[in-house]
Order: structure tokens, then sequence, then C-alpha cells
């Protein structure tokens, strides 16, 4: 009834029709992972962003959202490991500057605390909230 290539091509074809689905539901792992961070469902968050960098590896919003939620559960070095890993994609970001930033001062990462201020004051030409959370840390 059905020969080899028949049956290849019917392999094929629904191997096609799996990654098309599995790729058509990738977007909604960012609006849940979304949706559970604003609910303070943090655990769940990380999950859903997980999954939703495995098929949009190079999303920025999915590696802030991913330190943000680790910074809500108070885990600050993982929290700077995926704020670092945004900041390789999109390094002029003025919210990912201020949370390295902040993340640098708590994990006593002086250094880099003041880069990320300097880079602040270039990107803000002069002056923005960022720039005053992130002084107010040092003074603190």
């Amino acid at each position: 009834m059905y020969n080899t290539v028949h049956m290849r091509y019917l392999v094929v074809c629904i191997l096609c029709a799996l990654s098309l689905s599995s790729f058509a539901a990738s977007p909604s792992y960012y609006e849940e992972a979304l949706q559970s961070y604003e609910d303070k469902k943090f655990e769940l968050s990380i999950k859903y962003l997980e999954k939703n960098i495995v098929f949009n590896p190079k999303s920025s919003v999915s590696y802030i959202l991913l330190g943000k939620s680790y910074a809500a559960l108070e885990n600050r070095e993982k929290a700077n490991k995926y704020y670092r890993i945004a900041y390789s994609l999109v390094p002029e970001n003025i919210e990912l500057n201020y949370l390295l930033g902040e993340s640098s001062f708590h994990l006593d990462l002086i250094e880099e605390y003041g880069e990320y201020l300097s880079n602040l004051e270039i990107l803000c030409s002069g002056q923005c909230d960022e720039i005053d959370k992130l002084k107010k840390l040092s003074i603190e």
C-alpha cells in the first residue's frame, strides 16, 4: 500500500507540523511569563522564560525578565547573570544598565557599579531617574 518513499514523506510532514505547532506556541511563553511575574509567581515566570529562550535565544526582554524574576527571589547572582546576557544583546538599554548597576552594587562589584553608572550618564545625556536611583545606593 505505502512504499518507503511515501512513509518518509509522511514522517517529514508530521515532524514539520509538530515543529510548526511548537513554534506557533513559543510567542505566548513570554506573555505567560510576564503575567506570572506581574502576579508575583516568579518561579512560574522563570519556567516560561526558559522555554521562551529555547525558541528565541536572542530575546533581550526575556533575559531581563529572567533577571528580574531571580532578583525578586533574592538570587542576585543569577539575576546578574541574566542581565549580563541581555547586556550583550542590547548594551544601550537604560533600564538594563540600571539593573546591572544595582545588582553589581549589591554584589559588591563596585568597579562594575561605576561602569554602569558611567554608561547611564552617557545614555541619558546627563540626567535621568536611573542615574539618581543608582547614586542613592552608594549614599544609603
